[in-house]
Formats: structure tokens, sequence, C-alpha cells
């Protein structure tokens, strides 16, 4: 027994097989599009970049808020600690500042460093909230009923011979004080090139 046709569909003998289509490129066309292509590209590695710049430079705010977060205010030494915490914020914000814009001198640091860890008093509240819009350190603009305002206790804190940790005006003033210390923390803008006795004065 025989076949005319061969065995299987003999309908699809005719059918040529169609050559599929190239790989899609994503590559624009134009060169109007590869240059704005090219410039979107280059945009994102900067964003990208001072994204991370910004990141590494405030990796002391995150150490000092960790450190805070961890203080507990039933403990009389890490109390002490809070002004301690405060200045050492101060300064290490100079360094970063000075190392974000190299056109400063290493003698302008220095004489920045001196300046802060000079200032004391009046003249140190002044200088804190001269660099933060979001705290109110000075005795002024603080409106407490209680005689210990964030300017006292900031600057008397570390000289107190007993704290008494049950005293409940204490306590309020004290939490009153971290919560300004996180906004400083937070917050703060050093200028480029300015001097502390600029915003603050000696004391």
């Amino acid at each position: 027994m025989s076949f005319e046709k061969p065995w299987g569909n003999y309908l699809l003998e005719k059918i040529v097989e169609t050559t599929a289509p190239e790989t899609i490129s994503f590559w624009p066309q134009t060169i109007a599009w590869q240059l704005l292509f090219i410039l979107l590209v280059l945009f994102i590695i900067k964003k990208g970049y001072q994204s991370w710049k910004t990141y590494q430079a405030n990796a002391y705010r995150r150490e000092a808020l960790c450190w805070l977060s961890q203080c507990s205010l039933s403990n009389e030494e890490d109390v002490r600690q809070l002004p301690a915490l405060l200045r050492k914020t101060a300064l290490l914000a100079c360094q970063v500042n000075n190392n974000n814009h190299l056109t400063q001198s290493a003698e302008l640091v220095i004489t920045r460093r001196d300046e802060i860890t000079q200032l004391s008093g009046n003249a140190w509240v002044i200088w804190l909230d001269a660099h933060c819009t979001k705290t109110i350190f000075s005795h002024q603009a603080t409106a407490l009923s209680s005689p210990l305002s964030p300017e006292l206790l900031l600057n008397k804190l570390a000289y107190i011979a007993h704290i008494d940790l049950l005293d409940d005006k204490f306590n309020k003033a004290l939490e009153l004080l971290c919560q300004q210390i996180t906004l400083w923390i937070k917050y703060h803008e050093l200028p480029k090139n300015q001097l502390p006795s600029d915003l603050g004065g000696q004391p």
C-alpha cells in the first residue's frame, strides 16, 4: 500500500517559514535622544554619588542619635554626659563641614574648633540656636514655669553636685533638654565660610 502524498499534513507543504525579527535595541536611534540618554545617566550617577556623600557625612549625626536613644534619663552618669555629647557633635560637624568644602584651610578649621570649645554660658546657647532654626536653647525663647531652662541645665548639668532624678520639675526640664539636643543633632547646619564668633560671640 502506498500514499500519494508524504506522511503528515500535506496542506503545510507550501508554507514558508518567516524569519524572526532582530532583537529590539533599547539604545536610542537618533543623536539627540542618544545625547539626552547619556545626560540622564550622568545625572543619575551624580545624584547617587551626592546621596552617598551626604550619607557618609552624616555618620556623626547617626552615632550621636544612637547614643542619645540608648541614654537613660534615670541614670545619673548618662545624664551628665548630655552637654558633652552636644559639644562633641558640634565639633564633629565643624570637621565634616570642612571635609566637604576643600577650599577651606586647616587653620580656619582649627580656629573654628577652638572657638566652639571656648564658647560657654549664654554665648554657647546663642551659637546653638543660631545654627539650628528648630531649637530654643536660650532662656529668652523658652516659656518654662520651672527655673530649670534648657540653657541653665545645659551649662550647669555637668557640675551639679547632686542630681535628684526623682524631682518632677527637674525631670521635665531634662526631657525638654533631650528634645532640644535631638533637634539640634538632626537639623543643625554650619555655614561654609563663617566663624563661630560671627554668630555667637565670645562669652
